[in-house]
């Protein structure tokens, strides 16, 4: 059975055979279909289910939080927080207070996520574009139900999704 700390495993990457023949869909769906065979295998309890796109390292990955370990980072966030915040009102500076307020929900710091890219692949020549992003979700979306049976309370499954921006721009339940 999972317990809460992280999942130390070597991400499995899809091989770049014919990556340049495979539309941006395809190597998506094979991506997910992946990630969910091993998050079923790892009997991981799914809290935060992240599709990610690393810009640096032209890298597609999923990246699975657990409840217990996103509350043990939040915790730890807002403990940090709470002595920046105090210090920030006892000299009356409003703004500096503003950047150190508590997170009232869940940890969506993928470096931080119980299984950082559980399973990954090479983008390579593969042209990422708002096309390829819409993509991700659509997939994601489809694949909605089959995650969900993958965790312990759907109600409180949350879905994120990288963007053109940022590394989770997207979220949804």
């Amino acid at each position: 059975m999972f317990n809460s700390a992280t999942i130390a495993c070597a991400a499995p990457v899809i091989p770049d055979v014919s990556r340049h023949m495979q539309s941006p869909m395809q190597i998506i769906a094979e991506l997910l279909d992946l990630a969910i065979a091993a998050i079923a295998k790892k009997a991981i309890p799914v809290y935060t289910f992240a599709l990610y796109h690393d810009r640096e390292s032209s890298l597609l990955s999923v990246c699975v939080d657990t409840a217990a370990n996103s509350k043990k980072v939040v915790a730890g966030i807002n403990q940090y927080n709470a002595s920046h915040f105090a210090a920030a009102i006892k000299t009356g500076d409003l703004r500096n207070a503003a950047l150190w307020q508590a997170n009232l929900g869940r940890s969506l710091a993928l470096g931080d996520f119980s299984a950082v890219n559980l399973v990954s692949v090479g983008l390579n020549d593969v042209p990422v574009d708002d096309g390829f992003y819409v993509a991700m979700i659509r997939e994601t979306l489809r694949l909605r139900d089959t995650i969900r049976r993958l965790t312990t309370d759907p109600s409180d499954l949350v879905f994120v999704c990288s963007g053109p921006r940022d590394e989770v721009e997207y979220a949804w339940f």
